[in-house]
């Protein structure tokens, strides 16, 4: 009969370590036969949730949550402000109140599509988009991924490992993470990454030519919404121009006599004026070109 007790007991026992001073998350629990009510939740693990039903009760109630067919947090304000500062491309802020939302909502980590789990994601998804290649692989080791139910989200995860690929430098393992990828349909963004990525490794094997067409890809995939991503790929692109010999003898003899209008230096020598001046026009928000890549400025056929 004791050992029953204490059996019983285990699971609250849990819930309460898992439990933070003063944390409460309002959410919606609909049982598998339709009904449903608002609660205050406590506190989560695999298997037990601790909740009130007043948002003011002093008193608490501890289930299973298979007890329910759908349990839905409501979103913090706090979750919504990053996610705004996030589309808003101030990611270096979201960052920040991400990790904030991440440490408020940690008593429901267990939960399916829980804010800390998402906030979490975001977070590593703000360090990408500010290129902190070390943070990102950081804050991937201590991520738990089952709670997430999204596709994007899951597939992301997957495209993490071709990020830390590049920032390894590990050129050949990152071509070949890449190329794994072309089949598939990719959302613009997404695709937008991997085209970066096999950029940056054919690059880096020297093979620029055909780096040039994945940058091109990475640039247009989602229509430039990656912006870092597209002002990377286009800097990219214009030193591949530039350390091209026949680029270099195609500016030496722009305007002269020995100049050559077929050659294929000329040819590629007007897509990086094209490029740069791209570059200067929408891409470049506060950050001009080098110099050494601004003279490309001057050539147009």
């Amino acid at each position: 009969m004791k050992n029953l007790v204490i059996s019983a007991l285990i699971p609250m026992l849990v819930v309460s370590a898992y439990a933070q001073q003063g944390f409460q998350a309002e959410a919606l629990l609909v049982r598998p036969d339709g009904k449903s009510f608002r609660a205050w939740v406590l506190a989560t693990t695999a298997t037990d949730i601790r909740f009130k039903t007043t948002a003011v009760s002093t008193t608490s109630t501890d289930a299973k949550i298979a007890d329910f067919s759908t349990i839905y947090l409501d979103e913090p304000a706090e979750y919504t402000e990053a996610m705004d500062l996030f589309e808003a491309r101030k990611y270096k802020q979201a960052q920040e109140l991400f990790a904030g939302v991440k440490d408020t909502y940690r008593p429901v980590a267990t939960l399916k599509n829980n804010y800390h789990t998402l906030a979490a994601f975001y977070e590593m998804e703000s360090m990408r988009k500010l290129g902190n290649l070390e943070g990102l692989a950081t804050a991937l080791q201590s991520f738990t991924k089952e709670p997430l139910v999204r596709d994007d989200h899951l597939r992301q995860l997957e495209l993490y490992v071709m990020w830390d690929a590049a920032r390894a430098e590990s050129w050949d393992k990152l071509l070949a993470i890449a190329s794994g990828r072309d089949a598939e349909d990719l959302p613009g963004y997404q695709r937008a990454q991997v085209a970066y990525n096999k950029g940056l490794a054919l690059q880096n094997l020297d093979r620029p030519e055909e780096a040039l067409l994945e940058y091109a890809i990475a640039m247009t995939a989602d229509a430039g919404s990656s912006e870092q991503i597209a002002k990377d790929a286009a800097l990219n692109s214009l030193r591949i121009y530039h350390q091209d010999e026949e680029v270099q003898l195609a500016i030496a003899n722009w305007g002269t006599e020995n100049e050559k209008r077929t050659s294929p230096g000329f040819t590629r020598l007007t897509e990086a004026a094209a490029l740069a001046a791209f570059y200067e026009k929408f891409l470049q928000t506060g950050a001009p070109l080098p110099e050494n890549l601004r003279q490309f400025l001057k050539f147009t056929a």
